[in-house]
């Protein structure tokens, strides 16, 4: 551990009283990775931290309320102060509270708009290139094929007519996937490959990857990985991009940079194809089957490992070729940590107990899938465990019902029904939803109520609903959550992909309108003809 905390020791050598901006992700993936700096480091698993390191050694790591339990677990032993974040609070006002009058070294990796956010607060900001060899993502299985998905061809055009330059520059590999209609399993957890995208609207664009493609996209050109800094170092027309997609080592590499103000490929990705959503309602069937086959297999006695494993095993049955992201299952008191992952071989199931399970695969099309449920391994819950499973489902009915047209109205909707239990120390301090798609988290839509913002739903956007609450002290420490992944059928119209069941034993139907009541049973309805299905299967 010294050793790899000398990398940023030497950085420091003549700035010993800055900071280090701790490595999480890399250029080709977004998210956080296993073997980062930070991971090894702090230990901290979770999607989404941010973490400074001193030339001490010492580390502060920030994290938002979905991680704030996780990371008080994960990092216990290692000297890493944690630093949690309210809801809504953005890591760079942390950062700049933390490394106000110190120099802070950033590494070439990160993105240009988190660049520019952290020098908007004044810091004195030095750059340090990717360290070689060192805190490489290493979760990549080159041996996995990159296939083609049939799709609208020619999705460049649309761009064409938004963008006054010649060239773009893509640097999402989400969007880079979307545009190429190719997908690939080579990175845990995704389905995208490593590549970078020159969109050349008066020629053919150039597509930078290694390794051999199943079909190269009409109007495309491949070229390796090694001839990207060349070619973009040659281009002296504008290039335009994404701040937030574009690395600082990318954007050194551009002439005459032209900054784009709007995500047209994401507004465009955002509304599914006839194809993606036909495709989704056969994903989300399957899942269904491989949750009501794991259902059949909960036990006592088994442990938190035990059921992760047997759900996987139930997922990859029924037709996933991969997780869509870390399998998220707590037992008990786990559940109360909004992401736990960490399957405790020692943490075994008992009667009474309950079981959240938030889950999710990817199928044929390499679209990710996402639902959440809560079982009880006990033919009869509490009466705290009823009230507040009843009252997380009361704001699920209301919010999929509603007539809101926009993802703020749906947000705070269930955030009223959901407030008067904080009196309780049950918390809901996550947004409602998320889009899907390529990603597990795609934007738009966004489900959430910030300031006054809206955030319109169009027509065959994806998204999830998934209200919770969560108590991390006292007598009651369990968290319940109900997730469902829909999709926009019209304004203020939704319909779920999924129609698992509820968790029965857990309804209080006195806390549900006679509304609810008949909502649920439609539900009910619609699982029951789905699982005779499941039963054929």
């Amino acid at each position: 551990m010294q050793d790899v905390r000398g990398f940023y020791k030497k950085i420091l050598k003549n700035s010993k009283d800055g900071f280090v901006l701790l490595k999480s992700a890399d250029e080709f993936y977004g998210c956080h990775y296993k073997g980062s700096a930070l991971n090894v480091l702090t230990g901290f698993t979770g999607s989404a931290a941010e973490a400074l390191i001193d030339y001490n050694g010492n580390i502060t790591l920030f994290v938002d309320p979905r991680y704030h339990e996780q990371a008080d677990f994960e990092t216990k032993g290692k000297n890493v102060e944690v630093v949690k974040l309210n809801q809504g609070e953005g890591f760079v006002k942390g950062i700049a509270k933390k490394a106000a009058n110190s120099e802070l070294f950033v590494c070439n990796c990160i993105s240009l708009s988190f660049y520019k956010k952290l020098q908007n607060e004044g810091l004195k900001l030095r750059v340090y290139e990717d360290f070689k060899g060192v805190f490489e993502n290493k979760n990549i299985n080159f041996r996995k094929k990159i296939f083609k998905v049939n799709a609208r061809e020619n999705k460049a055009d649309l761009i064409k007519k938004h963008i006054k330059t010649r060239y773009y520059l893509v640097n999402s590999l989400e969007q880079i996937c979307w545009l190429c209609n190719l997908r690939s399993f080579q990175m845990v957890e995704n389905s995208t490959f490593k590549a970078k995208l020159l969109l050349d609207f008066k020629g053919k664009h150039f597509l930078f990857c290694d390794q051999k493609l199943e079909s190269i996209p009409s109007g495309y050109q491949v070229l390796p990985l090694k001839d990207f800094n060349k070619k973009i170092c040659s281009i002296k027309d504008k290039i335009a991009f994404l701040e937030n997609t574009l690395t600082l080592g990318d954007f050194s590499l551009i002439k005459n940079p032209f900054v784009l103000k709007k995500d047209y490929i994401a507004k465009y990705a955002a509304i599914k194809e006839k194809c993606e959503i036909e495709h989704y309602k056969s994903a989300f069937f399957r899942l269904d089957c491989a949750l009501k086959s794991f259902k059949n297999k909960i036990k006592a006695g088994l442990s938190e490992f035990e059921l992760k494993e047997i759900f996987e095993k139930e997922l990859i049955r029924y037709g996933a070729k991969a997780t869509s992201f870390k399998t998220i299952l707590a037992i008990g008191d786990n559940s109360s940590s909004i992401h736990y992952s960490n399957y405790d071989k020692n943490k075994i199931l008992k009667e009474g107990d309950l079981i959240l399970l938030d889950c999710g695969g990817y199928y044929e099309m390499g679209l990710a899938t996402d639902i959440t449920r809560v079982f009880l391994c006990a033919e009869k819950a509490t009466k705290k465990q009823k009230e507040i499973y009843s009252v997380v489902l009361k704001a699920f009915l209301n919010a999929y019902h509603s007539k809101e047209k926009d993802g703020a109205g749906l947000d705070k909707l269930a955030r009223k029904i959901l407030k008067p239990y904080e009196k309780q120390g049950f918390y809901f301090p996550h947004a409602l939803g998320h889009g899907i798609g390529i990603p597990i988290h795609q934007l738009p839509p966004v489900i959430a109520s910030i300031g006054e913002k809206k955030f319109p739903l169009y027509k065959n956007m994806t998204h999830t609903i998934e209200p919770g609450l969560y108590c991390s002290k006292g007598p009651h420490k369990f968290g319940i959550r109900l997730e469902n992944s829909v999709f926009v059928t019209g304004r203020g119209k939704r319909e779920s992909f999924s129609h698992f069941e509820f968790e029965e034993k857990l309804i209080d139907y006195n806390m549900l309108t006679k509304k609810e009541q008949k909502w649920l049973k439609e539900w009910n309805k619609t699982w029951e003809v789905l699982s005779e299905k499941c039963g054929k299967k």
